[in-house]
């Protein structure tokens, strides 16, 4: 598996792992548009700054660039903690326009490793590294800063999908340019706009707010993306890349048997109580004009043969039942990749559960009275290191799965793999411990 959101991503269309970029951030404290090309009558320095850029190797702030944010493990800071060495400032266009830049709610995901695969990168135009976004063209070696391809008047931008066209290959037309209803999407320079899918209709202006739909696609086809706009155009719903915590409804690819692909997106609906369905709910809504009832279309199993989570997590939810993990609290022991352990510790929070971040957290659980032991959980990776030979993963597994054991020794907490959080909430259901 290597990574969770390879397993909600990766496994998703080629274009769709492309696309793995940040909803956009419209809460703009700084009452500008980031993206705005900068005005022929605008100083060039509007607020200088120690920082410079992770991305663009710049301190310089201007219309163009946006402020310079500072992040910490995934959160905005400022002041004396945007002086920490942990932090990693960058400007607001870059990390907007940075393609496995994302965010859930408010927290930033991905943004270390992001910096990391940038600096090995140089731009196109200035030659400095760090330029993460590249031409579109997957053949296309060219990469910018976003501040040098802003530059670069023939270059040409889509604001809806987050994707760049290099001057040689501005020609081409991006996935959006296939629909009518998205042109609007393209623009010369980034500038300001909404993911959401708001358009003029009689049927918006009947639409209560309170039961505003949102719908999030999981691993569909790009026909699949455009129905799905197109659908969400007519009825004034607004249509998100990644989960947020207003999603109404996941619209998910499935195979011949009727199975979905077990990705964060389908996880989190579980979690959360929301609609997990087929695409053909879609379709039918369309014949109809107007939403047609979901239950006929609700999905029952994943492409790992897990059956009836979607539905037992809503009924969960529309009873007040308490969360799945409410009461379990979690230890990981061993190596992940980052971006992996967080997804997990993220899906347990939503879940109900606790995360113990440390060992004494750990041995601090050991010494409180009255604690149910057995509501305790050591977590060890089943997923050997990328690029090991046969024999070697068997020895890594039985390493951690020993760690674990004697870290949970003498204190009666359970050992699980970590693979045990994701079959539980793909059943909406505990499953056994396994000794």
């Amino acid at each position: 598996m290597g990574q969770l959101r390879s397993e909600s991503s990766a496994s998703e269309t080629e274009g769709l792992a492309r696309d793995l970029k940040r909803q956009k951030n419209l809460d703009l404290k700084s009452g500008k548009d980031p993206g705005a090309p900068l005005h022929t009558n605008a100083p060039n320095d509007l607020c200088p700054t120690g920082s410079t850029c992770s991305f663009c190797q710049s301190s310089k702030i201007s219309e163009a660039t946006g402020p310079m944010l500072h992040y910490a493990n995934g959160n905005l800071v400022t002041g004396d903690a945007a002086k920490q060495p942990n932090v990693i400032p960058v400007h607001r266009v870059c990390i907007d326009w940075a393609p496995q830049v994302y965010f859930v709610d408010e927290v930033v995901k991905n943004l270390k490793a992001e910096v990391a695969r940038g600096a090995k990168l140089k731009c196109s135009k200035c030659n400095l590294k760090g330029a993460a976004l590249g031409c579109y063209v997957k053949s296309c070696r060219k990469t910018y800063h976003v501040p040098c391809a802003m530059d670069i008047s023939t270059c040409r931008w889509d604001h809806e999908d987050f994707l760049l066209l290099c001057p040689v290959h501005s020609h081409v037309k991006f996935p959006c340019e296939k629909s009518r209803s998205k042109k609007q999407a393209i623009q010369k320079h980034p500038s300001l706009s909404h993911l959401s899918s708001h358009h003029s209709n009689p049927l918006e202006a009947s639409q209560d707010d309170s039961k505003k739909l949102v719908f999030c696609g999981s691993a569909l086809s790009n026909d699949e993306k455009v129905l799905l706009i197109n659908y969400a155009s007519k009825v004034g719903a607004t249509v998100t890349k990644f989960w947020t915590s207003n999603v109404t409804h996941v619209i998910a690819a499935t195979d011949a048997n009727g199975a979905c692909s077990r990705t964060l997106k389908v996880l989190m609906a579980i979690l959360n109580g929301r609609w997990v369905l087929k695409m053909d709910w879609i379709k039918a809504c369309m014949e109809e004009i107007n939403p047609v009832e979901e239950e006929l279309y609700e999905i029952n199993v994943d492409n790992q043969g897990c059956h009836g989570g979607p539905k037992a997590g809503r009924l969960r939810a529309l009873a007040n039942e308490p969360k799945l993990f409410s009461g379990l609290k979690f230890y990981f022991s061993g190596d992940y990749m980052s971006t992996y352990k967080e997804d997990l510790e993220e899906l347990i929070e939503v879940g109900g559960g606790i995360v113990l971040k440390s060992k004494e957290e750990l041995e601090a659980q050991r010494h409180e009275c009255k604690v149910d032991s057995s509501r305790s959980l050591v977590v060890y990776n089943l997923d050997p290191p990328q690029g090991c030979k046969l024999g070697e993963e068997v020895s890594i597994l039985w390493q951690r799965l020993n760690e674990a054991e004697d870290l949970a020794a003498n204190t009666g907490y359970q050992v699980i793999g970590h693979t045990w959080i994701l079959e539980s909430i793909a059943a909406c259901k505990l499953q056994p411990f396994v000794n």
